[in-house]
């Protein structure tokens, strides 16, 4: 393992992203949500997914230079990606939700045809360090089932919220409804891991399997079984149907690499200030958030607390980068005419 700069690291992911046709602008705001989830320590959904997103934009499966379009109609805005990167369209969506969130107690985007958008709850920190709520949710191709499923039945549709706590750090909530996030099965194929947990995946036979190849053959588990297949079509309704989602539109070319390249979801920012009051809504949430911690004993967190620690350890040390991760960014920065040679120094 290595370890990376991380302001060396964006400016190389965002070399490689224009290389690959990306507008200046929007290749730099893709790479800064890439190598952010990376400081926050999700590297299943950081700076690993920067190899396929350019295999994705090299054969034309995701669009380099979209038109992204956003209206506002119906008391709710409408933005489409033109098949754009997920982190450069959602960005785009959302900067202007919070503009309109200042005089509005509630703003809801529905986003349609859009790239992967990897870690929802890294792109929902700009509204919680403006003092907003906000909440995101994203329809996936169908990689979920239960046991004994022929297919994949429904997309394990991730959700996520992030909500601004007076003097710490965000609360962020990021899940997909699988028991696992099916980064999870790629990082352990490419970290050569013969076995995953049993409960993770299911086979292309329907049945529980401990294979990673298998697994990405098959379908993901849902988190408490019926429970999670619920929440799941809870998203399907809001950024599938809502989006008038016809499941033979999504586009599941490399599906065994996961990352779909023309995904929806739905958006939603809310000012507490207009809502309650600013003063009032800290008052609330930093009562139950302390009774929370109080209550979970002396080495509790809430959800991140540990994403932010880690963030600002990695941005002094750097952004470790397992073996198997450093010989496909090479190899990607060799294809982008842009050698990956950002190695601070080795971890023994």
């Amino acid at each position: 393992m290595v370890l990376c700069d991380h302001a060396e690291l964006l400016t190389w992911t965002t070399h490689v992203l224009v290389h690959e046709g990306v507008a200046e602008k929007a290749a730099r705001t893709a790479a800064h949500v890439l190598v952010r989830t990376s400081l926050r320590g999700i590297d299943t959904h950081g700076i690993s997914r920067l190899p396929l997103y350019a295999e994705k934009l090299k054969s034309g499966e995701v669009n380099a230079r979209p038109s992204i379009r956003l209206e506002s109609r119906d008391g709710m805005m409408h933005c489409h990606g033109d098949g754009g990167l997920g982190q450069a369209v959602l960005p785009f969506a959302l900067e202007r939700m919070l503009l309109a969130a200042r005089t509005t107690a509630l703003v809801a985007c529905r986003v349609e045809s859009t790239g992967h958008l990897g870690a929802l709850g890294t792109l929902l920190l700009p509204a919680a360090e403006q003092r907003l709520l906000a909440i995101l949710c994203q329809r996936t191709p169908p990689i979920m089932a239960l046991p004994g499923s022929n297919a994949p039945a429904i997309g394990n549709n991730p959700i996520a919220f992030a909500c601004p706590v007076k003097g710490r750090a965000p609360l962020v909530f990021d899940m997909a409804h699988s028991v696992v996030a099916r980064g999870h099965v790629m990082q352990a194929l490419r970290e050569g891991r013969d076995a995953i947990p049993g409960d993770w995946a299911l086979g292309p036979d329907g049945m529980p399997t401990s294979d990673p190849a298998s697994a990405l053959r098959g379908a993901m588990q849902p988190v408490a079984g019926h429970k999670g297949m619920g929440l799941a079509m809870l998203v399907e309704c809001l950024a599938g149907s809502l989006n008038g989602v016809i499941l033979p539109e999504a586009r599941t070319e490399n599906h065994s690499k996961g990352s779909a390249s023309n995904v929806s979801a739905f958006l939603v920012v809310i000012n507490p200030a207009l809502v309650i009051g600013e003063h009032a809504f800290n008052e609330s949430l930093n009562a139950w958030l302390q009774n929370y911690l109080e209550a979970s004993g002396p080495d509790s967190r809430y959800p991140g607390q540990r994403q932010a620690t880690c963030e600002a350890l990695r941005r002094k040390e750097g952004i470790p980068v397992p073996d198997g991760l450093l010989a496909e960014l090479q190899a990607t920065g060799r294809l982008a005419r842009h050698p990956f040679d950002l190695v601070k120094f080795e971890v023994v």
